[in-house]
C-alpha cells in the first residue's frame, strides 16, 4: 500500500522527471550536491522525495543539456509483402480516381516484378503506354496556361511516362487482385 502511494505521488507530483533523472537527483543529494536533508529516518516517504527532487529542479535543465539524448528506436523495417500490401490497400481504400497517386509505385513494382507477379506482353506495354499518353492530354488540356506548359515539360521525360505506366501497371494489377 506505501508503495502505491509513494508511486502514485511521483507520478502525479513530478510527470516530466525520468527514471534516469531520479536516479541522478537521488545520487547527487547522497553525494551530497544538492541542497536538501537525505535523513530518511528508515521512512521512504513523499516527503523525503520531494526535498530531494525539488532541490534536484533547480539543476534539472544544466542536467538535461548533459544527458545523451535517449536512442532513437529503430525504425521498423517492412517486408516486400508488407511494401506491396500496404500500397495495394491505399489504392483499393482511397478513391481510386487517379492511377498517378499511386504510392511508392517504383518500389512496388519492382518488388513484383522480382517475383514474378507482373508480367506483360508487347501489346500490354503499347496499351499502356497509349492509355497514359491519353490521359497526360487530358489533364494537359484541364490546366491552365502556366501549369500546362510546366507539365508539358514533365510529359516529354521519358522517367516521368515509365514512371507513369509502373503506376497505372499496378492499378491493374491490384483492381484484378480485388475482382
Amino acid at each position: 500500500m506505501e508503495l502505491e502511494v509513494i508511486e502514485d505521488y511521483i507520478r502525479t507530483t513530478y510527470p516530466y522527471f525520468t527514471v534516469q533523472e531520479m536516479r541522478i537527483a537521488f545520487k547527487m543529494a547522497v553525494q551530497g550536491r544538492l541542497d536538501c536533508n537525505t535523513d530518511h529516518y528508515e521512512k521512504f516517504s513523499p516527503k523525503y522525495i520531494s526535498q530531494i527532487m525539488n532541490a534536484y529542479k533547480a539543476k534539472a535543465n544544466e542536467i538535461r543539456r548533459n544527458l545523451p539524448p535517449p536512442p532513437e528506436p529503430p525504425a521498423k523495417q517492412l517486408t516486400d509483402d508488407e511494401i506491396v500490401e500496404f500500397t495495394k490497400n491505399d489504392w483499393l481504400t482511397g478513391k481510386r480516381e487517379d492511377f498517378n497517386r499511386v504510392f511508392n509505385a517504383d518500389k512496388v513494382f519492382g518488388i513484383l516484378l522480382k517475383q514474378g507477379k507482373l508480367k506483360f506482353t508487347p501489346e500490354q506495354i503499347l496499351e499502356t503506354i497509349k492509355v497514359v499518353r491519353e490521359d497526360n492530354l487530358y489533364r494537359l488540356n484541364r490546366l491552365n496556361p502556366i501549369e500546362a506548359k510546366e507539365f508539358s515539360k514533365r510529359i516529354k521525360n521519358e522517367d516521368y511516362i515509365e514512371s507513369q505506366c509502373k503506376k497505372l501497371a499496378l492499378v491493374k494489377y491490384f483492381e484484378n487482385l480485388s475482382n
